[in-house]
C-alpha cells in the first residue's frame, strides 16, 4: 500500500506538471515570431518576454510552402488595402508586420479601435501596423471626412489607416510618439493632473501628425491607383 504522505507527493509532482503544461501550452498559443532584417528572428512569449533567435542560412531560392503561405496572407490583405502600395511604405517607414489581430487579450477589438501601431520587440527595432478587419466602411467614412474635413472614400479606409499609423514612426518625423512610449512606460499609470494634462496635449499632437502624414501620403496613393488603372490592360481595351 502507499503511504499518504507518499500518494500526496506524487499528486503534487503530477499537478505541477500539468499546470506547467497548461501554461506553455497557454503561452505558445499568444508566442509571435518576427523576422529581423539581420537574419535573425524575435520570438515574444506572455510571461517570459522576448528573445532574439539566429536563423541558419539557405541555399539560394525559395521555399514553396513559405510562399504559398505569404501569398495566402497576402491576399487576405489584399481584401482591404492595396498590398503592393501597402509594402512599398513599409519598407520605407520599417514597417516589420501587418495584421488584423485586435488589441484585446482574447485577439478582439476594442469597441471604436480603428487600427493601432505598437513598436516591435528585438534589436532592430521597426513597427507593427494592425487593422480592424470589421469595419463598417461607410459609416468610419462619413466619421472620418467630418473629423478630418476632407472627403474620405469607404475604399479609402484602410488605405488612410494604414498611412495614419504609418505616420506614427519616427522615420515618418512623428518623434512624439516615441517620446509617448518612454513617458508611458516611466509613469507606471500614475500621473499628476499636470502629466496628465501634459501626456493629453502629446497624444493629441501626435494624431495631428499622423493625420497630417496620412492625408497627404493619401494623395499620393490615390494618384498612384489612377496611373495603375490607366496603364492596365483593361483600361487599354475599353478605351
Amino acid at each position: 500500500m502507499i503511504s499518504h504522505d507518499i500518494f500526496l507527493y506524487i499528486a503534487c509532482i503530477a499537478a505541477g506538471v500539468l499546470i506547467g503544461a497548461g501554461a506553455v501550452r497557454i503561452a505558445f498559443r499568444r508566442a509571435r515570431l518576427t523576422r529581423n532584417a539581420d537574419n535573425t528572428c524575435s520570438l515574444r512569449l506572455p510571461l517570459w518576454g522576448s528573445t532574439v533567435l539566429a536563423v541558419s542560412s539557405r541555399a539560394p531560392g525559395v521555399v514553396i510552402d513559405e510562399v504559398f503561405e505569404i501569398r495566402e496572407r497576402l491576399e487576405k490583405l489584399r481584401k482591404f488595402i492595396d498590398t503592393e502600395v501597402m509594402l512599398r511604405y513599409a519598407k520605407e517607414f520599417r514597417i516589420n508586420y501587418v495584421g488584423t489581430e485586435g488589441d484585446r487579450d482574447d485577439g478582439g477589438w476594442s469597441p471604436g479601435r480603428l487600427a493601432y501601431c505598437t513598436v516591435s520587440s528585438g534589436c532592430k527595432g521597426g513597427y507593427e501596423v494592425y487593422l480592424n478587419p470589421g469595419l463598417d466602411l461607410q459609416s468610419v467614412a462619413s466619421c472620418l471626412s467630418r473629423d478630418l474635413k476632407t472627403t474620405i472614400l469607404p475604399e479609402e479606409v484602410y488605405p488612410f489607416l494604414y498611412l495614419h499609423e504609418v505616420g506614427h514612426t519616427a522615420q515618418a518625423g512623428n518623434q512624439d510618439f516615441y517620446t509617448a512610449v518612454v513617458n508611458y512606460a516611466l509613469s507606471g499609470g500614475r500621473r499628476s493632473p499636470k502629466r496628465r494634462r501634459e501626456l493629453k496635449k502629446l497624444k493629441c499632437d501626435i494624431e495631428c501628425f499622423a493625420d497630417r502624414f496620412a492625408l497627404r501620403e493619401l494623395r499620393r496613393w490615390r494618384e498612384s491607383a489612377a496611373l495603375q488603372r490607366r496603364s492596365s490592360p483593361q483600361a487599354g481595351r475599353s478605351g
